[in-house]
């Protein structure tokens, strides 16, 4: 019988044995002259393991850049396991690497060639499910029900692009964290009185897992780099430099973008209007939250957008004000500021979050369990349809 199996299923079959031969084995260091066992502890990183087998660094180099996959091997946890066995003549014929809470990684060597292969193994333990019904907050309830802080901030991070945790959450709201085992949900699904929104874990080849809606997107956007048309930058972020107007050295933790009086700027990504305001230095300005870490600040506008106030949701690339020399200005110019927790960044040089896609190969597959997952909770429609 299986000698008439096809050579996809025996090699199917083969990655099977060695990962779970690998599970099994112990991990002692050295096991032979040629089979080396590691469990990673805190602080320890790749390369530590692979030259302790003797291999060259030359080779090191060689296999984290042969495929993208390789990237898994930088990013190591506590209690993630290797094994890496050498052929007779001490080279290397195997990278066998076990992570604690995702699939394992089969890569071998043979001819001057890195070959990988991810092992899919369905999760052993049975999916479960967390329900948090808010009656506060979601930090209140979502301890309440036993939900870590660490889960909680994750939550928080995904769904501020989304929704306003302080004016959108309504008493016996709830939220539904699925489980396959793993120390973060599978999915996240908000029930609440005006809307529902749901995202699902997918986890990449290079082992990172993000969370996206249905149609397989991040609900955080993508961010243009200039909120408008300037013709150039006058001034940039510097620790110190001699302030136009005050003659005296003070930081300047902006970018100046020069352009006309009344040219229109844009939000560069999605937000929250967190204040419209008219400040001495500023002169009128205004502040816009993108999910629940990252702010921007225009400052010295001659006159914001019709409607614009405090709470007021914007979409990338719509129209919030227009350039001007209001407060402490020498000119028309937009300073346009981008904050991190409070926290003035660069704006040329900060690299900012992107909207990830799940990739066109696993898309199908992504959805399909997706909609098991609402069909179990019997959710037909949802919010956060990109």
């Amino acid at each position: 019988m299986l000698n008439k199996q096809t050579p996809f299923l025996r090699r199917a079959l083969l990655l099977a044995l060695l990962c779970c031969g690998f599970l099994l084995a112990p991990p002692s260091h050295a096991a032979s002259s040629h089979d080396f066992h590691f469990e990673v502890s805190r602080g320890d990183v790749f390369y530590k393991f692979f030259f302790k087998t003797g291999l060259p660094g030359k080779l090191l180099k060689k296999l984290m850049t042969a495929d993208d996959r390789a990237q898994r091997l930088a990013h190591i946890s506590p209690g993630d396991k290797f094994r890496i066995i050498l052929d007779n003549n001490h080279g290397l014929k195997k990278i066998i690497f076990q992570p604690l809470n995702a699939n394992p990684l089969l890569i071998t060597y043979s001819k001057d060639t890195f070959r990988f292969f991810s092992i899919n193994i369905q999760p052993t333990k049975p999916l479960t499910s967390s329900t948090i019904i808010i009656t506060k907050s979601l930090n209140y309830d979502g301890k309440n029900a036993g939900i870590e802080s660490s889960v909680i901030d994750l939550m928080i991070t995904n769904f501020s692009w989304e929704m306003d945790f302080s004016r959108d959450l309504y008493k016996n709201d709830k939220f539904v964290l699925f489980w396959n085992g793993e120390k973060t949900p599978s999915a996240i699904i908000y029930i609440g009185a005006r809307k529902t929104l749901a995202l699902f874990a997918y986890t990449d080849k290079t082992g990172r897992k993000k969370y996206y809606d249905i149609t397989g997107k991040t609900l955080n956007d993508t961010f243009n780099f200039a909120p408008l048309k300037y013709s150039r930058i006058s001034s940039g972020f510097q620790k110190m430099r001699l302030h136009p107007l005050l003659n005296t050295w003070r930081s300047h933790r902006g970018t100046d973008f020069v352009a006309p009086s009344g040219r229109p700027v844009y939000a560069p990504a999605k937000g929250v209007v967190k204040h419209v305001a008219s400040l001495r230095g500023y002169g009128n300005v205004i502040y816009l939250n993108h999910g629940n870490k990252l702010t921007t600040v225009y400052a010295h506008l001659s006159k914001f957008a019709h409607g614009l106030k405090s709470t007021k949701k914007i979409r990338k690339g719509q129209l919030i004000g227009y350039v001007g020399s209001t407060g402490m200005s020498t000119g028309p110019h937009l300073h346009y500021e981008i904050r991190i927790n409070g926290i003035h960044q660069d704006v040329e040089k900060i690299k900012l979050p992107k909207k990830l896609s799940v990739p066109t190969s696993a898309l199908g597959s992504f959805k399909s369990k997706a909609k098991l997952l609402l069909s179990q909770l019997g959710i037909k429609q949802l919010n956060n349809l990109n």
